[in-house]
């Protein structure tokens, strides 16, 4: 009996966990990886100084931590997808339903509905910022919030881009291997399996656009996150490729990062930035709303369409 086989014969609780216990591995592989490329560009001298690892202002420090995301993405989302996938089923890679792509108006509906989702997804954001826990759990949402500004200040200084070079840099790393990695990991491993498991689609989604949201990490932006992830589940659903999510999300994340390049450059206001937001009117959001379940109305109708 071939190990693929076997695998496939497992409870998909079996599968998940087996998953899980290669991302686990990953990710310290990952942590050692960070380590051992940070460190030479840290000017550390001793363990008492730790805190020159948070020298965001230190470009030396933000090279390193690129190189070290992008190697992080590798060992933690794309090697154990893969290595799953092989493990896992004797199909492999179709196994990712990476084998085939989508109708190309599939795509230009994808496209658009970045660009439409925009306000919503901001409004949404604007929601969730003020969302507060409850009064005996304030050490948390303390916690919470220091979080949230250490890694607000790490983006920044990710987004801070003196020129063609480093905007090219952050669309490799923090939108393409982003967008490669985490589809691979949420939507064609963990979402295929939780379907198998739960026997319900939709309930799948859901349950993995948690996932994806909670990875990262910031409770101030769950709602957003969590929502995007669910329009990338049904995505991966009705297209039956996992190109047009690893599209959509390249997209979002892309436009986030030449949006942050040309605001820096001061050719566009950081309001385009939030549209949706703070004082943005309501009917844009609205709009939002409407045409973007229009357009995942249309995909879902044409699915079909998509798999021939």
């Amino acid at each position: 009996m071939s190990i693929q086989s076997t695998v496939q014969n497992f409870h998909p609780s079996g599968k998940f966990l087996m998953f899980i216990g290669m991302f686990l591995l990953g990710l310290a592989l990952a942590s050692i990886a960070q380590v051992i490329i940070i460190l030479p560009f840290s000017d550390m001298k001793s363990i008492n100084d730790l805190a020159k690892l948070e020298d965001f202002s230190n470009p030396n420090i933000i090279k390193a931590m690129k190189i070290a995301q992008a190697v992080s993405a590798i060992l933690m989302f794309i090697i154990p997808s893969l290595v799953f996938a092989f493990l896992s089923s004797e199909k492999k890679i179709s196994a990712l339903k990476m084998n085939k792509g989508f109708h190309p108006m599939i795509g230009l509906a994808a496209i658009a509905l970045v660009f439409v989702a925009m306000p919503v997804i901001n409004w949404t954001g604007e929601l969730n910022s003020h969302l507060a826990l409850p009064d005996f759990m304030s050490g948390v949402e303390k916690w919470m919030k220091n979080s949230e500004d250490s890694l607000k200040k790490l983006t920044d200084a990710f987004l801070q881009m003196n020129g063609i070079g480093d905007l090219i840099v952050n669309v490799i790393v923090i939108a393409l291997l982003a967008a490669v990695g985490e589809e691979l990991l949420f939507r064609g491993t963990i979402q295929t399996i939780f379907i198998e498991w739960m026997k319900n689609k939709h309930v799948a989604i859901i349950v993995t656009s948690i996932l994806f949201s909670a990875l990262h990490a910031q409770f101030y932006g769950f709602l957003p996150r969590m929502l995007l992830g669910v329009v990338l589940g049904y995505l991966y659903l009705w297209s039956g490729s996992l190109w047009l999510s690893m599209l959509f999300h390249f997209l979002n994340n892309g436009i986030a990062v030449l949006f942050s390049y040309l605001i820096g450059k001061g050719k566009i206001d950081e309001s385009a930035e939030t549209i949706g937001a703070g004082s943005s009117p309501i009917y844009l959001v609205i709009a939002s709303m409407l045409i973007g379940a229009g357009i995942m109305f249309y995909i879902y109708k044409n699915r079909k369409a998509a798999e021939d």
